[in-house]
């Protein structure tokens, strides 16, 4: 009994610790005061991204301490946004949550990217960010209902949030169902109209997702707006060792 409970205190605190960039009044009132950094609404970035009628558009949803966030970063959008002409493309750098965005800057410096950058400040449900209640509910919770749901544990977030704000950003005759996590990109023609896929798992279960900038070939402004893509991801193949790929 002793260990398991020195077992659940010690989980406790690192659950705590893993947390402490998450959504709370001293993260929010730190990334009002930084100044390269804009506040917007879910819906004053859909007019931002509407009024734009010349500029193909490359929205990226991001957070600066998700792993293949900072990797596509590195990798990804440099190469991208060399590929056409500001001219030609407007790329928009959302941070999705108000806890993270304060490392914005030190992350566009690193990877030398030079564009605006917004953070969502949306109060609506359907669009704010996970909000701490009480960091002692949490743990409490966590130690006693282990496995409980986020809002169980005394958060508060809406569980298709990422749907919600891609669908508002950028409305289409069909609703995106795919995005679940970050990065995710959006890209729109000049007409705003969306570049999608259709992603089936190897289960066989198919969502309409905005296409992953990482999984093109050629630069934004080739893309045919007007199909829609299928990206199939085959089973794992497993050997009789139990190998798989």
């Amino acid at each position: 009994m002793m260990q398991r409970l020195t077992f659940l205190l010690l989980g406790a605190v690192l659950f705590a610790g893993c947390q402490m960039e998450k959504p709370t009044v001293k993260n929010y009132r730190r990334v009002v005061a930084m100044e390269n950094l804009t506040p917007v609404t879910v819906e004053r970035l859909r007019q931002l991204i509407a009024a734009d009628t010349t500029h193909y558009k490359v929205v990226v949803l991001t957070s600066s301490c998700c792993g293949p966030c900072l990797m596509s970063m590195r990798d990804v959008y440099p190469k991208k946004m060399a590929e056409c002409d500001s001219s030609q493309v407007r790329w928009i750098f959302v941070e999705e949550s108000y806890g993270t965005a304060q490392y914005m800057d030190e992350v566009f410096s690193a990877h030398h990217i030079d564009s605006p950058r917004y953070w969502i400040d949306d109060t609506l449900p359907q669009y704010r960010p996970l909000m701490l209640k009480s960091m002692w509910t949490v743990v409490w919770n966590l130690l006693w209902h282990h496995g409980a749901s986020f809002e169980e544990l005394g958060w508060d977030e809406d569980e298709n949030r990422l749907n919600n704000i891609v669908n508002a950003i950028a409305p289409q005759p069909h609703l995106i169902t795919g995005p679940n996590g970050t990065p995710t990109t959006v890209m729109l023609d000049p007409q705003g109209r969306m570049k999608c896929s259709y992603t089936i798992d190897p289960s066989g279960n198919a969502t309409l997702e905005p296409t992953d900038i990482r999984d093109i070939a050629v630069p934004v402004t080739e893309l045919d707006y007007t199909r829609v893509d299928t990206l199939r991801y085959a089973p794992p193949v497993c050997t009789p060792d139990g190998k798989c790929n």
